[in-house]
């Protein structure tokens, strides 16, 4: 059967449902594909600098005990950790200060307690670049474990001519529904924030891991623009400073560095709300490419539905959902793969739809709600 042998509503449907798939097919050729691409440097300009390390750290010793060995333990000729105990009252202190006696590479910096103000991740992210000895930074959070003790190393070798190098963050695997739907949509993330920069729309990073330099940073005045925000020391950093060509993007799998998931769905849901929060403040065109790609998803798998209720439609609808969905499959294969999550791409069908009911509740709560602090 040809459209245009159908009623005027069957035309109009297949039309509509065909333009979605074009927009979702320019995501994944124009966007997605090109980090099955991605080559890593074998050399790096800058692999004799010093680094420093910062840590902004809110009553995490617990992490603290467990990750800070194996980051003090890098294999990489000179750098510093800087550890900012962000007014904590779980021994965070004692056990710093106990530390820094044996560990010449670790700088601590404290922040007391003030009733009168609550400074956030970004005044903690402030003073750790300030307690920085050295030029160029590299981040992450108390609650991450590097993949390997070449981490430094593979994060150094991305820069080049660039000023900011972002690096990839995936959460352990565990057993569970919520552990699958946690490393999915980091995955997701990581593929939109990394092909973008790719393509030299660079709009966030994730303070898991990334780097850029001090120069970087007090150039931009820091976080002067965005600070009355309380979250995006990272995102909202990153949107303000890249640049087309000032981007790099590390993908080899010792620069990851991996982070402890949420165990329930309360604590995950609250953290990503948390994460939406800043996203309304990205510029105006880096708002439309990412929402127009849930958009245009959810339509089209609606419109496509649609399709398998009508005899004259079925075979048309049918043959976008699976050839969409076999394209999927046939690009994130190896992205999948390289991301450590080659598990996930058989559930990648589920678990979208999943996310795509699931992030626009997140967003009407968090536009009832108050903002979501730092903790």
């Amino acid at each position: 059967m040809q459209p245009f042998n159908w009623s005027i509503e069957f035309q109009i449907l297949f039309l509509v449902t065909a333009g979605l798939l074009l927009i979702q097919l320019f995501y994944f050729f124009f966007f997605f594909l090109r980090l099955n691409f991605h080559k890593e440097r074998k050399t790096s300009v800058h692999a004799d600098q010093p680094v420093s390390i910062i840590i902004a750290a809110r009553n995490e010793r617990r992490n603290l005990e467990k990750h800070l060995p194996k980051i003090l333990n890098q294999n990489y000729p000179e750098f510093q950790v800087v550890v900012v105990n962000d007014r904590s009252w779980d021994g965070s202190f004692e056990f710093l200060e106990d530390l820094r006696q044996v560990e010449p590479r670790l700088h601590v910096v404290h922040i007391p307690e003030n009733e009168l103000h609550d400074g956030g991740k970004k005044l903690a992210v402030t003073c750790g670049v300030k307690g920085a000895k050295y030029d160029l930074l590299l981040f992450t959070d108390a609650d991450c474990l590097p993949s390997s003790e070449n981490w430094i190393n593979e994060m150094v070798n991305g820069y080049d001519e660039n000023e900011i190098v972002l690096g990839y963050s995936p959460y352990q695997k565990r057993k569970g529904l919520l552990n699958w739907l946690i490393r999915f949509d980091t995955v997701q993330v990581g593929l939109h924030y990394l092909s973008f920069a790719m393509s030299g729309v660079p709009y966030m990073g994730v303070g898991r891991n990334m780097s850029y330099k001090k120069e970087t940073f007090w150039k931009a005045g820091g976080f002067k623009s965005h600070y009355h925000i309380k979250s995006g020391d990272d995102d909202l950093f990153i949107n303000q400073v890249a640049k087309k060509k000032s981007v790099r993007i590390v993908l080899h799998e010792n620069s990851f560095m991996e982070s402890i998931p949420k165990e329930s769905f309360s604590s995950w849901f609250w953290q990503k709300r948390r994460h939406l929060t800043t996203s309304k403040y990205y510029k105006w065109w880096h708002k439309l490419l990412l929402g127009l790609y849930p958009l245009t998803y959810l339509l089209f798998t609606i419109a496509a539905a649609s399709m398998l209720f009508f005899a004259p439609t079925f075979y048309w609808g049918l043959g976008m959902l699976l050839g969409r969905i076999l394209i999927q499959m046939l690009i994130f294969a190896r992205i999948y793969t390289r991301l450590g999550a080659k598990d996930l791409l058989v559930l990648t069908p589920i678990l979208e739809f999943v996310m795509s009911l699931l992030m626009p509740m997140a967003h009407f709560i968090n536009a009832r709600s108050k903002p979501l602090r730092w903790s």
